[in-house]
This record gives C-alpha cells, sequence and structure tokens, in this order.
C-alpha cells in the first residue's frame, strides 16, 4: 500500500500533535509496540514527509499505512541531545526498522599497565578505565595475536600471569631462551625493564621510526663496550621493527589517533570500513556489516558511529565520506563529552586525508561484495530447495524439529530456526515432551508439532515458509495430520538420513539422504522402495541417475512422494544444515535433564509432595537418613502432610 492510502484524517490525527521543534518521534503499532525511532531537527517537518507520495524513498514507509497506529514524540533543546536520546531509546526498544550493532565479543585488545612494577602486555576482551594503556580493537584475532607473540619474542618482557610471577623463584624456560629478561628472578634493574616497555607502547601506537632510532643507538653502546650478546639482542628487535616499518605504507601527515570511514551500500546491507590510524600510522581495518536496513543512509550513519563508539576509543578526529553523512557536529559533540577530549568529525576530499576516505571506501565495497557473495550462496541454495519441493518461492523461514530420548526416558523436542539461511537463535525452543499423544517417536512428534502451532496461532506469531522433520514417512504423516487439524498450510518436508547398507570389501556403502514431501502431482500412487525412514537401494529398472542439479524421483505411495536429490545439492545441504542444528539442539537439551534428574532428590517427582511440603519434611526430621528411618505411622503424623502423600512417601523411599 503506497503513502497515498492515507485519509486526511489519519494524517491529521498522526501528525496534528507533532511540535516544531528538534527531538525524538517513535512510531507505534496498534498493540503500542515501537516499530521505528527517529530524530529530527524539526520533528513536524520530518514526521510530514512520511505522508507524502514522494515524502521518503524507504521501502518500509509504504507498510506504514498498515500497521502504524499513533507517534510519540519526545522534545529535546539541541541536536545534541536528540542524537543522544535516540540511540539510547533504541537500545531499550530495539525496533524492528533500526539499526542495533550487536556487541561482538570477537574484538581483541592489547594492554598494558606500565604502573605496575614489571608490566606484561596481555590479550584482553573489554577496555576498562584502569589507567593502562589499551590498543584496538582488532578485528583480526591472527593479526593481533602475530602482533603480540612479535612483540613478546624481540622486547623481553615477561609473559607469566601475575601470580606465577609472584611466587616463582627459579628462571623460567622463556628466561632460558633469552625471551625474556627475567625480572622474577632479578636478573633485570628496573630501570632497563621500565625502557623495554617504553618501548613496546611506542611500537604498538605504530611510532616504528622512533623505536628503530632509539634501538640502533643503544646497539651501537653495547658493541662499543663489547656487550655483543646485548647488542645482538637489540639488533633483532631493530630488524622487527623495520620489517613492521615495511609493511606499514599508508601514513596520514597528521600524528593524532584518526579513524577513517569508508561506506558502501546495496540494497539493504551496508558495510562500513573504519580504518584506525594511531599517531598517524594504519594499525587496523574493523569491519562493520549491516544487513535489514530500510533507512536511508543519511540517517543511520551517525547512529552506526555512536554506537560503535560505544564499545572502542574514541579518537581525536574521525573523517567520513562527503556523501551520506550529516548532523556530524552533533556526533562530534556527543563522542568529546563521552571521551573526555575535543573530537572532530568532519568530511575530506582532497590530500592525504582524502586519500585515506576513498581508501577506506574501498576497503567497505569490498567487504560488501565478500558478503553479498555469502549472501548469494545463501539464496541460491534456498531457491534450489524451493525447486527440489516444487515450492512458489525460496523458504525465508524455514523450522526444523527433532526429538531426543534414551531407552524411551526423558523424552524431549527441539525446533531451530533458520532465517535467510542463517540460523536465528534467539527463536529456538526446546520442548519437554508430556506424553500426551503417546508414547514413541511420533507421538512424541505431533505433541511438539501441536504444542507450537498451536501456540503460534493463539498468539499471532509468524509461521514458517517451510518446516523440516527428522525422519521419513511416518513423521511426515504425523506432521500432515497435526497441521491438518489445526488447520494450517505449511509446506512440509521429512529427511531421512543416511545410513550404512552394506559393509563388503573396501568402503562401507551408505544409503543417500531422502526428502518425503506430501504428493501434489495426481499421478498413480508408486511404491516407496526401502520404507519409511529405512535405507533404499533403488532398483535399477526404470530409475536413471540424476544428472547436474537434477533430483531423482523414486516413488510416490499414495500421499507421500520420496525424492533422492543430488548428494551435492545446495538445498539438500541447506535443510542438512538445519536437521543437524536441531539434532543437536535436542541432545542438549536431553543431556541437561538427565544430568539435572541423576542429580535429584529421591524425593522427587512424588505426586502430591511440592517444594512447600518437601521442604517442611526435611526441617522436621532433618536429614533424608533420619527420615528413612521413620515408619508410616511417624510419616503420617507429621504436620501439613497428607496420609496418602505419607504413603506415596515411604512407597518410594523404602522401594
Amino acid at each position: 500500500m503506497d503513502a497515498m492510502a492515507w485519509t486526511h484524517e489519519q494524517v491529521k490525527r498522526l501528525t496534528g500533535d507533532v511540535p516544531r521543534a528538534p527531538g525524538v518521534y517513535l512510531m507505534r503499532d496498534a498493540a503500542g509496540k515501537v516499530v521505528y525511532i527517529g530524530k529530527a531537527v524539526d520533528l513536524q517537518a520530518r514526521v510530514s514527509q512520511y505522508f507524502h507520495k514522494a515524502g521518503d524513498p524507504r521501502p518500509f514507509v509504504a507498510l506504514l499505512s498498515g500497521i502504524l497506529e499513533r507517534i510519540d514524540t519526545v522534545v529535546t533543546t539541541t541536536e545534541k541531545e536528540a542524537l543522544i536520546l535516540e540511540n539510547e531509546l533504541i537500545k531499550r526498544h530495539r525496533p524492528p526498522f533500526n539499526v542495533l550493532l550487536k556487541d561482538d565479543k570477537t574484538y581483541l585488545y592489547l594492554r598494558i599497565d606500565p604502573s605496575e612494577d614489571f608490566p606484561r602486555l596481555e590479550l584482553v576482551r573489554r577496555r576498562r578505565a584502569d589507567g593502562a594503556h589499551y590498543f584496538g580493537p582488532y578485528a583480526s584475532a591472527s593479526s593481533v595475536r602475530g602482533t603480540h607473540a612479535l612483540v613478546n619474542r624481540h622486547f623481553g618482557l615477561r609473559t607469566c600471569s601475575d601470580s606465577q610471577f609472584r611466587v616463582r623463584t627459579r628462571p623460567c624456560l622463556e628466561c632460558q631462551m633469552q625471551r625474556c629478561l627475567g625480572p622474577c628472578v632479578g636478573r633485570v634493574p628496573a630501570e632497563e625493564y621500565g625502557r623495554r616497555v617504553d618501548a613496546v607502547v611506542l611500537f604498538l601506537r605504530g611510532r616504528f621510526e622512533e623505536v628503530r632510532r632509539r634501538l640502533a643507538d643503544r646497539m651501537a653502546e653495547a658493541a662499543e663496550a663489547e656487550n655483543f650478546e646485548e647488542a645482538a639482542r637489540l639488533r633483532d628487535q631493530v630488524r622487527a621493527i623495520e620489517t613492521a616499518l615495511t609493511r606499514q605504507a599508508v601514513v596520514l601527515p597528521s600524528v593524532r589517533d584518526t579513524d577513517v570511514v569508508g561506506v558502501a551500500r546495496s540494497g539493504e546491507s551496508v558495510a562500513f570500513a573504519i580504518l584506525r590510524f594511531e599517531g598517524g600510522v594504519l594499525t587496523e581495518r574493523v569491519p562493520v556489516i549491516l544487513d535489514g536496513v530500510v533507512a536511508p543512509l543519511e540517517e543511520i550513519a551517525d547512529s552506526v558511529l555512536l554506537q560503535y563508539y560505544g564499545r572502542a576509543p574514541v579518537p581525536e578526529a574521525v573523517m567520513v565520506p562527503a556523501e551520506g553523512f550529516e548532523g556530524l557536529a552533533a556526533l562530534a559533540e556527543v563522542l568529546a563529552t563521552r571521551s573526555g577530549h575535543p573530537v572532530k568529525v568532519k568530511t575530506a576530499v582532497k590530500g592525504p586525508t582524502g586519500d585515506a576516505v576513498r581508501m577506506a571506501s574501498r576497503n567497505a565495497e569490498q567487504l560488501l561484495v565478500e558478503h553479498l557473495a555469502k549472501s548469494e550462496v545463501r539464496d541460491r541454495a534456498a531457491g534450489r530447495l524451493a525447486e527440489l519441493l516444487r515450492m512458489e518461492r525460496p523458504p525465508r523461514r524455514i523450522e526444523g524439529f527433532d526429538l531426543s530420548t534414551f531407552q524411551a526416558g526423558e523424552p524431549v523436542g527441539s525446533m531451530v530456526v533458520f532465517v535467510d539461511g542463517r540460523a536465528e537463535k534467539r527463536a529456538w525452543r526446546t520442548f519437554a515432551v508430556r506424553l500426551e499423544e503417546g508414547p514413541g517417536d511420533v507421538g512424541f512428534l505431533r505433541e511438539v508439532l501441536k504444542r507450537r502451532f498451536t501456540r503460534a496461532l493463539d498468539e499471532g506469531q509468524e509461521l514458517p515458509d517451510l518446516v523440516m522433520l527428522d525422519g521419513g514417512e511416518a513423521q511426515l504423516r504425523a506432521a500432515m495430520d497435526v497441521l491438518a487439524g489445526l488447520g494450517v498450510e505449511v509446506p512440509l518436508v521429512g529427511l531421512a538420513k543416511s545410513r550404512v547398507v552394506g559393509k563388503g570389501h573396501g568402503p562401507a556403502t551408505h544409503s543417500p539422504e531422502r526428502l518425503y514431501v506430501p504428493t501434489r502431482t495426481g499421478g498413480a500412487p508408486g511404491r516407496i522402495y526401502g520404507g519409511a525412514g529405512g535405507g533404499i537401494d533403488p532398483p535399477a529398472d526404470g530409475v536413471r541417475e540424476p544428472a547436474g542439479g537434477e533430483a531423482r524421483q523414486v516413488g510416490v505411495a499414495g500421499d507421500v512422494e520420496l525424492i533422492v536429490p543430488q548428494q551435492n545439492d545446495p538445498g539438500l545441504h541447506l535443510l542438512m544444515r538445519v536437521r543437524d542444528e536441531a539434532h543437536r539442539f535436542a541432545v542438549t537439551f536431553h543431556r541437561k535433564r538427565r544430568g539435572l534428574k541423576e542429580r535429584g532428590s529421591v524425593l522427587d517427582d512424588i505426586p502430591g509432595l511440592g517444594k512447600t511440603r518437601r521442604t517442611a519434611l526435611l526441617r522436621h526430621f532433618g536429614s533424608v537418613a533420619a527420615l528413612r528411618a521413620a515408619d508410616l505411622p511417624t510419616l503420617k503424623a507429621v504436620q501439613g502432610l497428607p496420609g496418602p502423600v505419607a504413603e506415596k512417601v515411604f512407597a518410594k523411599i523404602h522401594g
């Protein structure tokens, strides 16, 4: 529905009370849920754009007439306050149409605290306000670990933990290999160790030339004093510095710390490449990839940077492209307030800084190309799956179900969700089977499916585009029966595992992975070779091997059809990923429940004996041993414990 669907009364109701002032607006649906949060210098002008035909190019604007119920506003004094408030409200409400960066715990920092007597260089995951020097964040774990190893190898700082350092009385292996100066056993004066620490800090800040010059002077002094062992160690350090200097080809004329931002966009995917320059020297490229972005770049760019610098160190300057960024003055004020030092946020077109911005943009474009390539792989798998199952369109949301039990004890079920080929773990669910639909895998599956889709219908939850079952014909028929009873029309597929069907000489022979689907053709019923869920070895007559990406239809039996696709088919591999995750998730949940049961009390699972009565019973007798020694009349005499429950407790305790 386009913007012209709005009536004059609707527009007046939604925008009539919006003030002409800076602030934040919150769009809510009929249930009161916030679906989008934005900021504006003039709230009235910005909000009114949503209701003009050419006022806003974003795709989700066309859907507002179907979901938008009211618009709330919060007036602020300045654009800076609006930016801060918008960021806080986005984190609080997590609207579906806003960009929200995840807290990526893969980033690493290098930390060194010069205030310690003999500090060491550490790899840490979090930056804290403890007075130490932090270098990072580093997006490439291998790169930062390589730098960490290089420093430890050539600068001689200790690598042992503080607890080991305090109690050590003999030189460690690192010291004997001359890779540590041995401060734990007094082999190096504190002054000399401090000079090494200063050199490490300069090195990590990118001031390679200064470090190299200092080390070269000290190497010459050691050689003149005929301290050739020390001169050799200094020579190795100089060579390491020169190697790092050779790799470093990008240098800004300014010595202040600067981040240079590049951005690239394709559809709803946006890539930011943040090049970190410390002391004018490029030290790291930090990638930020966003999917599902519907807002224009001008409205999300400052929000993305504000969220990023909520977890990363704020430099003295941030350089951005000339196009796609606005509200830079407000962003600079917020970052300066957070960091406690002045911050410049500017665009750059000319000179070395402009060259760095263009390089950052090229990096962003490369990141986006790599990301889209991965998305295309997922899209191709979903497209091929749609062809295999003869679906009208590729399935976007796939739900996979599996069961886990051990000797029919503690049966559980699992549901995993994949959206656009990626695991959506926040939507995963587990089910403790209550035996409402009878015993056996089919009964367990019927219960799990009935509970999942009954709740989905009651709460208006999103239904999947495809349901995958770990099993064959029996499981598929059970699912067909459950969904038909609930009036739910969702495509189904059962995926039967490959298994060993022959063990002769050489490698074992395996049956192929098979797909069971409801019959959609009017052909005559055929025969399903090998039965439901079993291994199949179709006869050669009348059956041809599939070629290329073609699937092989083995047979049709009533309302169930068996299809054997090429085993390297990307659509099949997508289903196998869903199946494997569902199996792993179910097994993990089952082991957890079994572990809890094995650690349980003898008083567990006694009908009528809840937590309150169990606590009162143990308080009365003092221990389980005293409870075991009590006879039945003594148990019945316990206050608050009914006679029938006391009999059940006595029977449970005494077998």
